[in-house]
């Protein structure tokens, strides 16, 4: 399958950003009955996202088949400070967000994409690179062991 990815910036596409971002939220919603309605969260989610962007080099990469954008991954550097316990004095960057339609699965696009935000950062002083997942996504804990990542911490929420 021939595809490209590309680099965008969330204010100047808009539209992409709500279609990925949104069929995403849709997807976790089937995963998690505690996931707010899209519509309900669209327009401020998606200025968090661009805040982040801006104010923490974000990076939101698509990946596009024929100019039409069918997955992406988004990401930004999340500052060290003083009241962190772990080890190492550099960055820590944050993968906030990452999606392929379901059309366009087991082609390598979502792995083509990660490598393409890694590598955007290889110049930085990056410490840790970190993620979430929901406990129910075994499809995507499965993709991160295989990438090197492991499961470090479990968040427990209790619903009030």
């Amino acid at each position: 399958m021939n595809y490209t990815i590309r680099k965008i910036k969330i204010s100047e596409n808009l539209s992409i950003a709500d279609e990925l971002v949104g069929e995403l939220h849709i997807s976790e919603k089937e995963m998690n009955e505690k996931t707010a309605d899209w519509s309900l969260i669209r327009e401020n989610y998606l200025r968090f996202l661009s805040d982040c962007e801006e104010e923490n080099d974000g990076t939101f990469l698509i990946a596009e088949v024929d100019r039409k954008a069918i997955g992406f991954i988004f990401g930004y550097i999340d500052e060290k400070d003083d009241s962190n316990f772990e080890l190492g004095d550099a960055d820590d960057l944050y993968v906030s967000e990452g999606y392929v339609k379901k059309e366009f699965r087991k082609h390598g696009i979502y792995t083509a994409l990660n490598q393409a935000f890694e590598e955007t950062y290889k110049d930085y002083n990056i410490r840790k690179i970190y993620r979430y997942t929901l406990c129910n996504n075994h499809t995507m804990q499965s993709w991160l062991d295989r990438q090197g990542y492991r499961p470090v911490r479990i968040v427990y929420e209790k619903w009030i």
